[in-house]
């Protein structure tokens, strides 16, 4: 079936089906799951069902009912996913909602993220806050500090979390840092994080971290302005 182009550009609804391009500019409501090569949402949309892409990019403002599954998505607006994200890449660099779960090759969080449920990436490099509501599950956590990031549990192989030198950032957030209640991982650098339990093969605990026990392998180092209750060697 030949694949036609859908272009909103003032305000309009149309049905889901087979797309090559889904262009909204104004402001449009799509009915039924749509399955489509481009989906670019400049103006204001909404989708009632799942949405099959092999690029999104959301620069206005959309919110889907269903799961979202592309090859890469850009999120430079508001987003708001109903259900699941599974994707090769994504990026955040505005507000982005998941009900669901996020699973992809690389996450890029640049602005601010809520996951309700578990995201598990290769990479994950966050320069933003986030809130992940389950598990967070990368080989590769790069994490720099310019708001508040939470997660219930962090496993990886190496994870570093880190907060630059910026004296203005306490002015601008409420809270600048991370919280879990369990990190794991290989490699393990932490600053301005507060967790129950931290455990590793190689744990540095940097300034700025509260962490009730640290649990490691090989090695352990602990910034004296850090606050470390119990750690043991196992």
């Amino acid at each position: 079936m030949e694949r036609k182009d859908l272009v909103i550009a003032g305000v309009g609804h149309a049905s889901g089906g087979l797309y090559n391009i889904v262009k909204v500019s104004g402001s449009g409501k799509l009915f039924g799951d749509v399955d489509c090569n481009d989906l670019n949402i400049q103006g204001n949309a909404t989708i009632e069902g799942n949405v099959k892409a092999e690029m999104a990019h959301v620069s206005g403002r959309v919110h889907m009912t269903g799961a979202l599954r592309a090859e890469q998505v850009k999120i430079s607006g508001n987003a708001s996913i109903g259900g699941n994200i599974e994707c090769k890449t994504i990026r955040f660099h505005g507000n982005g909602s998941v009900k669901g779960t996020l699973n992809a090759e690389e996450v890029y969080i640049h602005g601010e993220t809520d996951i309700a449920g578990d995201c598990a990436a290769e990479t994950f490099d966050a320069r933003g806050s986030f809130t992940i509501g389950g598990l967070l599950n990368a080989g590769n956590i790069q994490v720099k500090l310019y708001g508040h990031c939470q997660a219930k549990e962090i496993g990886g192989e190496t994870i570093e979390v880190r907060q630059p030198g910026v004296p203005f950032l306490k002015k601008l957030f409420f809270h600048v840092g991370l919280t879990a209640e369990m990190i794991e991982g290989d490699e393990i650098y932490l600053e301005h994080t507060n967790a129950k339990i931290v455990r590793g093969n190689k744990v540095t605990i940097g300034p700025g971290c509260e962490i009730e026990r640290v649990e490691y392998q090989n090695n352990f180092q602990c910034d004296k302005g850090a606050k470390v209750g119990t750690h043991q060697k196992i």
